[in-house]
């Protein structure tokens, strides 16, 4: 049995496309983007606290979220989380983090009050 890819419709956010690139009906491309699923145009967005990064999906706040636990160390950050964050995800992670930096500390400072 083939294991097939699910389609859905999903917005990537890139350097290239700040507002974002609708794409539907298609397998997830996440490597090296920001990205939600659903459609969202210029002036809608999601939540920033909803967008994530990488083929694996993980939430861009958590991203910054270990990347600040490790002291900026993105070396550290890989050898910990390679196995589902790349190099160019934490870019797209950091890039969408500029953008949004207000909300996401906020989740952050939260998240680490209930820990």
């Amino acid at each position: 049995m083939v294991k097939q890819a699910i389609s859905q419709t999903y917005t990537y956010y890139s350097q290239g496309h700040p507002e974002g690139e609708v794409v539907e009906d298609a397998p997830l491309a996440g490597h090296a983007k920001a990205w939600t699923l659903g459609a969202y145009k210029h002036p809608t967005y999601p939540s920033p606290l909803n967008v994530r990064v990488g083929d694996a999906g993980i939430k861009i706040w958590m991203v910054v979220s270990w990347l600040q636990q490790s002291d900026g160390d993105r070396e550290s950050l890989l050898q910990r989380y390679g196995q589902v964050l790349e190099p160019e995800d934490v870019d797209a992670a950091l890039w969408h983090y500029g953008l949004n930096q207000d909300d996401i500390d906020q989740k952050i400072s939260e998240e680490s009050e209930s820990a």
